[in-house]
This record gives C-alpha cells, structure tokens and sequence, in this order.
C-alpha cells in the first residue's frame, strides 16, 4: 500500500489546518497498515488542541511524525505520538508550562490557576510516557521552558532519529520572544523577518497556550 502525501502541521496549534479534526480526518482515511507521515514545523498553539491531535496520531497507531523545523510547546506534544519520531539535524524541540492570560476576579485567577495545574500535570505525564523520562525531570524542564537540539533530543528519547540534508530548514513565522528563553538565534530570526512584535507569551484571554 502506497502512502498519501503527508499532512502538515505549520503554525500555531489551533488554527487553519493544524486542528485535531482535519488530522483526524487524514488519519482516519489513511488508516494501518499505511504509514502516513505527519510535517510538524509548528511554535505550538492551544494546549487542549495539541492534546486531542497526539490522541488521534496514538489512535491511529502507525503514523510517522516528521520535524523540520520546530516542535514547540503543543506542537511538542503531539509529535510524540508518532510510531517513529525523526527530527531534522537543524531542528529543535521546546517543552514548557501551560500558560494563559485571564482577566476577572480574585476566583477567576485562583480557577485560571488550578487549570493550569491541570494542564501543566496532563502534559508532564504524557511526556514521561512517551519518552520514558521520569516525571520529576519533566516538569523540572517544563518549568525552566527547555530547548533541546536534535541530537539532546535523541539522547532524551524525545526522538528516535537524526537525518540531515544539505540545506538548513525554514522555522515556523512567529515572535519567539513570546517565550521566556527562545535561542538567541531564533530571536535574530525573529527580528530579521519582522516577526517579532513585542506582544505577550499568550494572546487570547482564557484560553490556555502550549
């Protein structure tokens, strides 16, 4: 059986393509014993969308996650569900803490924040399943927003290869000083292309980013 043209995920988690239903709907059409290949190339996005997408990959079970460029925050998440998880020799992985930007009352913050909690536990567990790594050390990472390099994320398990081609990747378009501790070749890249914006790490009120 012939394998369909992959599926990409560029840009934010969340939006246009890169939502669980038209991942879903790739999948489901391309099901076992075909090995459809998944792009990612994404800074991340909604966490709740990022958790329904790696529940379709695991779903299907055969899928191959691709990264070309980045799998940050949700997008992080996600391409763990792969059967083989393979990163381009210039691409990087970024775990960190749920975030989100709340306006409200004294127990709109405290609601915000046991959410968050929530989440930040939801997405440390999936991660120490998926990689093997205890949890302690994944919410340590998570906690001080961690960048790994391809070859760091193969000694981590967070991938299972390393392939290189003689050009280097194109990163996903966004504002990577969004994040507390983006690589300062990425923050050049940012001001370069006029990505970057100055805006905060979250941009819609409620709703929780990773």
């Amino acid at each position: 059986m012939s394998n369909p043209a992959p599926f990409m995920v560029f840009g934010e988690i969340g939006f246009e393509n890169c939502r669980p239903e038209p991942l879903g709907n790739f999948l489901r059409a391309n099901p076992a014993p075909a090995a459809p290949e998944i792009i990612i190339n994404s800074p991340g996005g909604g966490a709740v969308d990022g958790a329904a997408m790696l529940a379709e990959i695991e779903r299907h079970g055969n899928a191959v996650c691709r990264v070309i460029g980045m799998a940050a925050s949700a997008a992080s998440l996600l391409m763990l569900g792969g059967r083989e998880v393979v990163m381009h020799r210039d691409a990087m992985v970024m775990i960190h803490e749920p975030a989100s930007m709340v306006f409200g009352t004294s127990k709109d913050f405290r609601t915000a924040a046991d959410n968050l909690d929530k989440f930040t536990a939801i997405y440390a567990a999936a991660y120490a399943r998926l990689s093997g790594n205890s949890e302690q050390s994944i919410r340590r990472w998570m906690k001080d927003e961690t960048w790994l390099s391809s070859e760091e994320a193969l000694a981590l398990n967070f991938c299972d290869r390393v392939e290189g081609g003689q050009d280097p990747v194109a990163y996903a378009q966004f504002d990577y000083g969004r994040f507390r501790h983006a690589p300062a070749h990425l923050m050049r890249i940012a001001q370069q292309n006029g990505w970057a914006t100055g805006s905060s790490n979250v941009s819609e009120k409620g709703k929780i980013h990773a």
